[in-house]
């Protein structure tokens, strides 16, 4: 019930989002698709960096724990702030190529 109760929440604020869009400020409904594909490319962009900071901090925990007498637990890896870095990589990464 929870997952229906988030997908109508966003679905009803994304529909409320594009009346508002429509209607107040004027902008094309044609050109939502445009919109929707730059969005799922800084998404995209997000996810390929997230995978790589994932990629190459498992094994740097690795060679620390190894080779140092430091550990490090691979649990740092499981922290929200690293979604949030790795979607402002992508945001900034796609922004560049863009301009």
């Amino acid at each position: 019930m929870d997952q229906v109760f988030l997908l109508l929440l966003t679905g009803t604020t994304s529909v409320a989002a594009v009346v508002f869009g429509v209607r107040c400020l004027g902008l094309s409904r044609a050109r939502l698709s445009a919109g929707t594909q730059w969005a799922l490319e800084l998404l995209g962009a997000s996810v390929v960096f997230f995978v790589l900071n994932l990629v190459v901090a498992l094994p740097v925990i690795l060679a620390v724990r190894a080779l140092t007498s430091h550990f490090l637990s691979v649990y740092l890896l499981n922290d929200l702030m690293l979604v949030v870095l790795s979607t402002v990589q992508g945001i900034v990464f796609q922004c560049w190529r863009r301009s």
